[in-house]
Order: C-alpha cells, then sequence, then structure tokens
C-alpha cells in the first residue's frame, strides 16, 4: 500500500484534492487538525500496471436491450404497486363487510395505513357494538400495547446495522452529540467498520472533531474486538457499520461474523420509515441473521405514511429505541413511544387523505370505505 498525505483548509478541501489526485479507491488512514488545517493520510493498494487494453465499445443493440430492460423493470415496479394497492382495498372491504358494527375502528385503522390483516387481528379484540369515539379509543390502546418500546441505552457498546442509505452514521452522530450537549464527551468513543467506503469513514471523523470525541476505524472483526477492550474505560461506544443490501449476501456474512466475536452488545437495526412495507418486511427478515435488540426508525420526516413501520414493528415484535424525523443533529431524534408514533402515523395519515387525489377517493367511495 502506498500512503499518501493531503492538506486543506478544512476536511472538505482536503477531501477534494484526495479525490481528484487519486479517485474513491482509497482508504482513509487517519484524519488530524494541523496548523495549516486538515491533514488527511490515505492509503492506495499497490497494482501492477498492465498494458492498455482497448476500449470496449458497447453495440447500439445491446444499449437499446439494457434500455428496454430498465423500462420493463419500472412497468413491472408500477404493476406491482397497483396490484397491491388493489388487493389492499379488497381486504379493506371484505373486513368492512364482515365488522359493520367496528367501522371507526376500521377508518383509524385504515388512516394510519396499518396493514389490514393486522387490523383484522386487531379489530376482533375490539368489544362489539360499542361507540365509534370509544372504538378509536380502544383501538389506541391496543396499538400502544402492540409496538414494543425500549429504553435508550446510556452505557455499553451499540451496534447499528441496516441496509445503504438508511441514515446509520447520521443516526450515530445525533446520539453522540445529545450525550455531548449533556456534558459526557469524555465518556464516549465512536467506532466504524465502514472502512472500505472512505466518504462513510470521513463523514464519521468530521463529526468526531466537531464534537471533540475520538473516532476509531476498524478493519476486521479481530480489530474491532481489540479496540472494544482497549476502549473499556469509556462509558458508551457507538460502533458505525457498512450498509449492507437485503440482496447482499456477503455482506450479511461478515456483519454476522463481526457480532459473533463482539459479545455483549447491543444491535439495532436502522430502518427507513419511507420505504414500501414488503420492503421494511424483508429488511427485517435479512438483517435478523444478526442478534437485533431493536429497532432505530429513520426518515419519517419522509415518509408519506407510517402504517408501514408500525405493522412491521407489529409484526417482527422488535421493540423501537429512537426515532429520527429530520436532518438536524443533534435535535432530530426522539426516544421512541408508541404513542409519540401513533399520534405522528394519525396527522400524517390525516394529511394523507386530505391530498388524496379525486381518482383514489372514487375507488373507496364505490366500495364504501371513504377514508
Amino acid at each position: 500500500m502506498k500512503v499518501h498525505t493531503f492538506i486543506g483548509a478544512d476536511s472538505t478541501q482536503a477531501m477534494r484534492k484526495v479525490k481528484e489526485s487519486l479517485g474513491n479507491d482509497v482508504t482513509l488512514l487517519s484524519c488530524r487538525r494541523v496548523n495549516d488545517g486538515v491533514e488527511l493520510v490515505v492509503g492506495v493498494e499497490a497494482v501492477a500496471t498492465a498494458p492498455a487494453q482497448p476500449r470496449l465499445v458497447v453495440p447500439t443493440h445491446q444499449q437499446n436491450s439494457d434500455d428496454a430492460r430498465r423500462r420493463l423493470q419500472g412497468e413491472l415496479a408500477k404493476t406491482r404497486t397497483g396490484l397491491e394497492q388493489t388487493a389492499r382495498g379488497t381486504q379493506w372491504i371484505s373486513e368492512s363487510a364482515k365488522n359493520p358494527s367496528g367501522r371507526q375502528a376500521i377508518e383509524f385503522l385504515k388512516t394510519l395505513d396499518i396493514e389490514p390483516h393486522i387490523a383484522s387481528a386487531l379489530i376482533k379484540r375490539l368489544p362489539e357494538n360499542e361507540s365509534g369515539d370509544l372504538q378509536q379509543e380502544l383501538m389506541h390502546s391496543l396499538l400502544r400495547k402492540a409496538i414494543r418500546t425500549l429504553p435508550t441505552p446510556g452505557e455499553g457498546v451499540t451496534a447499528l446495522v441496516g441496509p445503504p442509505g438508511a441514515g446509520k452514521t447520521t443516526t450515530i452522530a445525533k446520539i453522540a452529540a445529545d450525550f455531548v450537549r449533556r456534558g459526557y464527551r469524555n465518556d464516549i468513543a465512536l467506532i466504524t467498520t465502514d472502512t472500505h467506503r472512505i466518504a462513510a469513514e470521513e463523514q464519521l471523523r468530521i463529526y468526531g472533531n466537531i464534537f471533540q470525541v475520538p473516532v476509531h476505524a476498524a478493519s476486521t472483526a479481530t480489530e474491532a474486538a481489540e479496540l472494544i477492550k482497549m476502549l473499556n474505560h469509556k462509558k458508551y461506544l457507538l460502533i458505525d457499520t457498512a450498509g449492507v443490501g437485503i440482496r447482499d449476501d456477503r455482506g450479511l456474512a461478515q456483519l454476522h461474523d463481526l457480532f459473533a466475536v463482539l459479545p455483549d452488545i447491543d444491535v439495532f437495526l436502522t430502518l427507513p420509515a419511507d420505504r414500501e412495507h414488503h420492503v421494511q418486511r424483508e429488511i427485517v427478515e435479512r438483517f435478523r441473521q444478526m442478534p437485533l435488540n431493536g429497532v432505530v426508525a429513520t426518515n419519517l420526516d419522509q415518509a408519506v405514511r407510517l402504517g408501514a413501520l408500525l405493522s412491521v414493528l407489529i409484526q417482527s415484535r422488535l421493540p423501537a429505541v429512537w426515532y429520527s424525523d429530520g436532518p438536524r443533529v443533534p435535535e432530530d431524534i426522539q426516544c421512541a413511544e408508541a404513542k409519540a408514533l401513533i399520534s405522528h402515523a394519525w396527522r400524517l395519515g390525516r394529511d394523507f387523505n386530505r391530498r388524496k387525489p379525486s381518482d383514489d377517493r372514487e375507488v373507496y367511495d364505490r366500495t364504501g370505505v371513504v377514508a
């Protein structure tokens, strides 16, 4: 590995120099403040030079084929969404027909966008022939009991896992910033195992510099275990991991191996609330290969409705720990409370119904299930 040093007025300028000179395929070795600004030390794997190869020209017919395939995938995705919406509408019609006395409870759950089969199970637990207002109050209570939550940890080791773009690094920054704000700067440290993407490691180091909190990198499970032992004088350690897609079997296996050698830590799944229900459900199923202790819900500010998130929490029985509802650090993170999540979902659902296009309303009007 060849080592290079770059200095910039700040980390952004230094990173720009790195990318202009070496590209993105580099490993960040250190990041520290110097008299002239910020110094980045990066490493580049040495590779044997090979004779220049002729540039591959993609035939026009292949490009057309690729474009056609992408269009087909887009159409299939739209078709799937349409079929799912139709099936959900049919399920709500059926539920309304089976439970005419529970109409207001059904409307409440439908506004939240709870999955119909979960709504059906909840409605069966309601007493019959109660007033509409009491139905809604009782359903609030049933939902609060069905959605589990955990107190936020204040010591030990916490690791966040999840798909790319779920907001793991930003969430860790928010948690760390909250600790610093409450006067516990010297009690925490940050560890990243996402050492392959320089931007991810750099982002965490920038937050560490801002908060004056130490940031360490571990490229292997063994290194991570050694770091945790070395930092055992700290009250609380936060571990950021690489984003792993639900089809990335190798990445999931690497995460499993990581936690196999890191005993006694809390592993929380970072779950984006703005994804569709079937996507959130599959994320949970795939990451359950790890010893998950709970869920950190993110992107609540980007979600149209929260029924998918609430449904997945109820189905999985995984407790919610934090939820993030905006980009600000550390303001936009909250300790998860079932009552607050349900109230947030209710506000979003009512706003959604007010904005609903007229053709959607006509579908529901014809079925007799008006949202």
